[in-house]
């Protein structure tokens, strides 16, 4: 407000010096104003704020002419009004007056809390003045209390804490338990080294002392011999834990075969029968035909053995082999005595391993070789040349193998079964094919 009277006298002073021309010049003219009119001017300017000398200015005569300088909008507490000013001698007043808005209130009510009051809080959307009142007294907290017993290693306390905002407080402490220890003793092993474990009853907290070392293993060693299709070795096994390793593996010594020829006839098939004398393995191979479709039948379980008596020299060996062989192909050592009798007339007892074997790398010379059995009856006799070991001769020590060989001796095994398969599914189908043969000649 006083800023607009500012301006409004600002321009009266402007506007006066114009207005004392103008009233000047046309003062013979224009007639005077009523004194009343000039009082009451002049009282008017003073009660709407205009200074005693702008209304003393006012005084002086003019043919006012007034027009709207500035319009003010209401606001929240003051109302509004548009100022009028002469545009001569700058006089002025203020007219055309609205009334104040008024506030225009808004509400936050804020809930009380444990710890702070409640309250409304009312502020005016348009300038900002605000105030608060409906205030309300604190909740106060809603403890609930929860005990808490004492650990082995954590104090007991009793908790009390807020429902409502959370806060909490301890108070009734208690001293921790302690451990309550038991003790359990482990005796060492061959791997693993003793102790004594202390477990705690209550909260199975464990503590290890009194290590006693390993006691290491107890080996007892136990040399497997070697067969014909596997390997020998010797085997470490701990008397103690049941640990076990193998070590100075031996090469298998394959087999020692006897070959027994059986002859075909007119009513059967000729063949070769090999058998192992150290494992009994055998195989038959060699199918020969008289030109006929005879066909040997096998025997049946109630087959009952006819032994004949063979044998097989192996000169490059030194050694040869007298067994009983039935055409089923069981063979057995029998009870027999064998006697070389060289050609001075010197006779020398040879004798016969489990497996039928008889060596006679140890003889020098021609020997003629009689077998009898044990009722004295000769069952063979023949000839062998002999020249006797020579240091050369002494038998070496095998290398050792290298997982390479083993692989190869493997596979090289798995290529003779294969074979001997094939052999044996072939005489099979031979056989079968000559039956079928023979019985379609039959009924012709």
């Amino acid at each position: 407000m006083k800023k607009f009277l500012l301006a409004g006298l600002m321009v009266c002073g402007m506007l006066v010096p114009v207005a004392l021309m103008g009233c000047a010049a046309s003062e013979s003219n224009a007639d005077p104003p009523a004194a009343w009119e000039e009082t009451a001017g002049v009282v008017r300017s003073v009660a709407e704020g205009v200074s005693l000398q702008a209304a003393a200015l006012a005084n002086i005569s003019c043919d006012h002419t007034f027009a709207a300088v500035q319009t003010v909008e209401p606001s929240c507490t003051e109302q509004g009004y548009t100022l009028y000013a002469c545009s001569q001698c700058g006089q002025s007043y203020m007219d055309d007056f609205t009334p104040a808005k008024g506030h225009t209130m808004r509400e936050i009510v804020v809930e009380p809390t444990c710890t702070h009051q409640g309250y409304t809080t009312h502020f005016c959307t348009v300038c900002g003045y605000e105030y608060s009142d409906a205030y309300k007294e604190e909740r106060g907290h809603k403890y609930v209390s929860e005990k808490i017993d004492p650990t082995c290693t954590q104090a007991g306390c009793t908790l009390h804490t807020c429902s409502v905002c959370g806060d909490s407080y301890r108070d009734d402490y208690r001293e921790a338990l302690g451990h309550a220890y038991a003790e359990e003793t482990f005796a060492p092993t061959c791997t693993s080294e003793g102790y004594t474990k202390q477990t705690c009853s209550r909260c199975g907290d464990e503590v290890t002392m009194d290590y006693v070392p390993a006691l290491g293993h107890t080996y007892t060693q136990t040399t497997i011999a070697p067969t014909c299709v596997s390997y020998g070795y010797t085997e470490h096994l701990c008397s103690v834990c049941g640990d076990r390793y193998v070590t100075d593996y031996t090469e298998a010594k394959g087999h020692t075969f006897l070959d027994v020829l059986v002859e075909a006839t007119p009513e059967s098939i000729g063949y070769t029968r090999h058998i192992c004398i150290v494992c009994d393995y055998s195989y038959i191979s060699d199918y020969v035909t008289s030109g006929d479709t005879g066909y040997i039948e096998p025997p049946g379980q109630d087959h009952a053995h006819a032994y004949a008596f063979y044998v097989q020299d192996a000169p490059e060996e030194k050694y040869f082999i007298a067994r009983y062989v039935c055409d089923c192909g069981a063979s057995a050592v029998g009870n027999v005595s064998v006697m070389a009798v060289g050609e001075d007339g010197a006779a020398v007892q040879l004798s016969v391993n489990e497996y039928g074997q008889v060596d006679y790398s140890r003889l020098s010379g021609s020997y003629t070789v009689r077998i009898t059995d044990g009722a004295g009856e000769l069952l063979k006799e023949f000839s062998v040349t002999a020249e006797g070991k020579s240091p050369e001769d002494k038998p070496q020590e095998p290398p050792e193998e290298t997982e390479q060989g083993k692989e190869g001796r493997s596979t090289g095994t798995t290529v003779l079964l294969l074979f001997i398969l094939i052999l044996l599914a072939a005489g099979g189908a031979a056989a079968w094919l000559l039956i079928r043969r023979k019985k379609k000649k039959d009924q012709k």
